[in-house]
């Protein structure tokens, strides 16, 4: 599939989270899910082979940070299966009511949608991996903000992260530029090291990371 480049989806404002809460409110959901499932956007994301490559598998715990219209939260969901758990966390209600519909249509009962508060992820247990797509660079403080991932982990537990590559930045998004150093600096700060950087997605990187202490103790 030929996929344009990704100037000429400008347009597609993907950063679902922090938006300011009147805004998110008046947004049209329905609207805004024709933005976020953009074939283009959806296509240059890659998601199955993303999946693939984290290896989600049955059972685990996943906390989908900034999950939108569910482009990654339903495969997420299937990938999990039956005794997995998906958390579907977002600050906009009803792009999280998409994600219900979507999740009933396609018999998925492990899809809990949960919505977040300014800094607070609302993760109701520990999971075993926090996915983290086109919404680092709308957390508000993130240096701040990422210090509590370390709490919402299982042992063993891993952060990825993508988001728009250098150079890949729509136009009217340069406020929000960050870059793959400055996730590394804002996860190396609160406890964590990266064990694995992807470069297979030609408009986003895309990071791991694992809580250093932990990859230390195992040498």
């Amino acid at each position: 599939m030929h996929i344009r480049p990704f100037s000429s989806v400008a347009a597609v404002l993907i950063a679902v989270w922090f938006t300011t809460a009147p805004a998110a409110q008046q947004r049209d959901p329905k609207q805004y899910q024709q933005t976020l499932e953009n074939a283009d956007r959806v296509a240059a994301l890659q998601v199955d082979r993303v999946i693939a490559t984290l290896g989600v598998s049955a059972g685990m715990r996943i906390a989908d940070l900034g999950a939108g219209s569910g482009v990654f939260t339903i495969p997420l969901g299937r990938a999990a299966g039956a005794t997995g758990k998906v958390f579907a966390i977002d600050i906009d209600a009803g792009l999280l009511a998409i994600v219900t519909e979507k999740a009933k249509a396609a018999g998925l009962a492990n899809i809990l949608p949960i919505i977040a508060g300014p800094m607070d992820p609302k993760v109701p247990e520990p999971v075993d991996l926090i996915f983290i797509c086109d919404t680092m660079h709308h957390l508000p403080s993130q240096a701040e903000y990422v210090r509590q991932f370390g709490r919402l982990l299982k042992p063993g537990g891993r952060v990825a992260i993508i988001d728009f590559a250098p150079g890949r930045w729509p136009s009217g998004h340069e406020s929000f530029t960050i870059t793959p150093a400055h996730v590394d600096g804002w996860m190396k700060a609160a406890g964590f090291a990266r064990t694995a950087s992807h470069d297979f997605l030609a408009t986003n990187f895309f990071q791991v990371y694992e809580r250093a202490a932990l990859r230390s103790g195992a040498r």
